[in-house]
């Protein structure tokens, strides 16, 4: 069976990304793009978030929504960002979501 979308070759094994979609890269880091989604279990959930910030916020608040695990080869860096970039523990993330 082929793939009706040329995107979803990308996102075959993705567990847990951030896609970014790109025309004509001229350069290492492109400035702006023309589509910016979270792929989770290989579905993308979420499309045209603007740009890598706000899709990782959300990408942060559907793990904690859906109640999804970390990829067990990221756990620990996903618990980094939790706790120290962002500021939340789970009890204190429970709380802010309830108020």
């Amino acid at each position: 069976m082929k793939p009706t979308d040329p995107g979803e070759d990308f996102i075959k094994g993705m567990v847990i990304g951030i896609l970014l979609v790109v025309e004509d890269v001229k350069e290492p880091l492109p400035v702006s793009y023309n589509d910016v989604a979270i792929v989770i279990e290989e579905k993308i959930v979420m499309r045209h978030l603007g740009d890598v910030p706000n899709a990782f916020v959300n990408l942060m608040g559907l793990l904690f929504m859906l109640n999804l695990d970390y990829p067990k080869e990221m756990k620990y860096t996903f618990e980094v960002i939790q706790r120290l970039f962002m500021g939340i523990g789970v009890h204190s993330l429970k709380n802010k979501l309830l108020s």
